[in-house]
């Protein structure tokens, strides 16, 4: 009896490293470089590699990692490259956020043009990182 209890233990964590790897975890070693170097390539590739379902909330976990360790200025490269490259609504929050609690580097990454083609107010104002209202 016990050693069927451990299989399903075994079982279960097995499935849960898989999950992770192919989740979040695919972006462990791109988000410790891009914290490293500042450089974003590896977490853009890991972002772009997930099914378009998985993205927005792995575009959320790397801009969020980035943001709550204080790479600020990566954090901001990020969110810049995410919105060319995704309409989803997390996206549109950071560029809020960013605009807001660091307006200095925000105004040095995020051209006038850049924020006319893909900043959308009204979506980011109803926007946070549990979901939107409206």
């Amino acid at each position: 009896m016990a050693l069927t209890w451990w299989m399903i233990v075994m079982a279960i964590a097995a499935v849960a490293v898989v999950l992770w790897q192919f989740g979040a975890g695919r972006l462990t070693k791109p988000l410790e470089q891009a914290m490293r170097t500042g450089e974003i390539a590896g977490v853009l590739a890991a972002v772009e590699s997930a099914s378009p379902k998985e993205q927005p909330t792995l575009w959320d976990h790397a801009i969020g990692e980035l943001w709550k360790s204080y790479h600020r200025e990566t954090a901001i490269s990020l969110i810049r490259e995410a919105a060319t490259r995704s309409d989803a609504d997390i996206v549109q929050y950071w560029v809020r956020q960013a605009m807001e609690v660091e307006p200095e580097i925000a105004s040095q990454v995020f051209s006038p043009e850049f924020l006319e083609a893909y900043f959308k107010p009204d979506v980011a104002a109803r926007c946070g990182r549990k979901g939107c209202c409206g």
